[in-house]
């Protein structure tokens, strides 16, 4: 629910390579039932292939957030063979 401008200083921050999206009325976070306390959403993670969400993982731990993901991509992977 940051502004476009919060998420343009995060991506450079730290050197995003792919664009963030802006929720700044909070209809995803709605849509998608992400609890947002004050205007600031819970740290979630969405996975989707093919338009469909095959992975949500609701108790992000923002430490291991990237490997975590990088683990159900991988076992994702795994579940197309």
């Amino acid at each position: 629910m940051d502004t476009i401008a919060e998420q343009r200083a995060f991506s450079e921050k730290f050197d995003i390579p792919f664009p963030l999206l802006c929720d700044t009325t909070g209809i995803i976070c709605e849509a998608y039932r992400v609890e947002h306390p004050k205007s600031r959403p819970r740290r979630e993670t969405f996975l989707f292939r093919n338009g469909v969400l095959v992975h949500h993982d609701r108790a992000v731990n923002p430490l291991s957030q990237a490997s975590d993901v990088i683990i159900s991509i991988n076992e994702l992977v795994g579940d197309e063979s």
